[in-house]
């Protein structure tokens, strides 16, 4: 499986590259065709494109090894972990805030109670 995962890191680094590629020859072509762009800004261009496309390729590559990492793994499972717990845990007092706002307003909820109401079924 780490097999697959290695060529689809390497298929997405294969194709933000080509893209790039693309990117600076539609924009030399473009600039030719205005013919307004001076060389040197070409230049500054090219090498924030290259900048920009090492960097892409600098946090895929890191988030395939740290998915690949042992380590890494088990922290994103406890944080994923202690995610569930806190949302778990302000449902449960929200809920509970909820209950305590509706049986101060002098409703009586139906928890607990089995009435008439809730009781009967009807086939229609």
């Amino acid at each position: 499986m780490a097999d697959s995962a290695k060529e689809a890191w390497n298929e997405v680094g294969d194709r933000f590259g080509e893209w790039s590629r693309l990117l600076g020859e539609k924009y030399r072509k473009r600039g030719e065709e205005l013919g307004t762009t001076a060389e040197e800004d070409r230049k500054k261009l090219d090498e924030a494109i290259q900048t920009v496309t090492r960097q892409v390729d600098q946090a895929f590559s890191s988030l395939g090894e740290t998915l690949r990492d042992q380590e890494a793994k088990q922290h994103l499972k406890e944080a994923t972990k202690s995610l569930g717990d806190a949302l778990t845990t302000t449902f449960s007092e929200v809920g509970e805030q909820i209950r305590s706002k509706l049986g101060s307003s002098g409703s009586s909820g139906s928890s607990g109670s089995s009435g008439s109401k809730g009781s009967s079924t009807q086939a229609d």
